[in-house]
């Protein structure tokens, strides 16, 4: 079965299954779910560079100008954390990573953010850290996708007051990061 399913992402089928089981931050007691599949002709593959960055730059007030720049996960870290508050501690994200092995670290806590909140995303780690342009593209359009699919189910007032300069200095070298 598992091969089924690793022929399926090769050709394209289906890259990855967002099941998000969330709480209700006013009644911790409903949990919401949702499924939904984002294939390889899903609409989120169709956005352009520009309007990923402007996104990323828009809502966590950064000033990427490149999608290469996102290759180390702190980016991705800190948009997982405005979707799921505490889900991942700020300061351990390094905002300088300059190695490898800085980045790998950034993604082990976008994993264990997304197990914890049952986001069944792969993630190819091995391919991101290289900063290919494609492969990050990718990632961040995903990234995109799911986070208009979860912000239609969280209050827009849960986020009222969220300060990302404030949430990047936490973190390692979030102080001298793009802002």
């Amino acid at each position: 079965r598992k091969g089924y399913r690793n022929q399926k992402k090769l050709r394209g089928e289906e890259v990855g299954r967002v099941e998000t089981a969330t709480t209700d931050w006013k009644n911790p007691s409903v949990t919401m779910s949702t499924d939904a599949v984002v294939g390889m002709m899903d609409g989120a593959y169709f956005v352009s560079r520009n309007e990923i960055l402007s996104f990323f730059n828009g809502l966590l007030d950064l000033n990427l100008t490149k999608i290469e720049e996102t290759a180390s996960g702190a980016v991705a870290c800190q948009l997982t954390e405005y979707i799921f508050p505490g889900s991942i501690p700020m300061s351990k994200v390094n905002w300088g990573a300059k190695a490898s092995h800085e980045y790998v670290a950034n993604y082990k806590l976008l994993q264990s953010a997304f197990r914890k909140h049952k986001v069944q995303r792969y993630v190819d780690v091995d391919k991101l850290i290289r900063g290919k342009y494609q492969d990050n593209l990718e990632f961040c359009q995903w990234l995109k996708a799911f986070h208009d699919q979860t912000s239609g189910l969280l209050s827009a007032e849960r986020r009222d007051g969220y300060d990302p300069a404030a949430a990047r200095a936490k973190g390692k070298g979030g102080k001298a990061a793009k802002s």
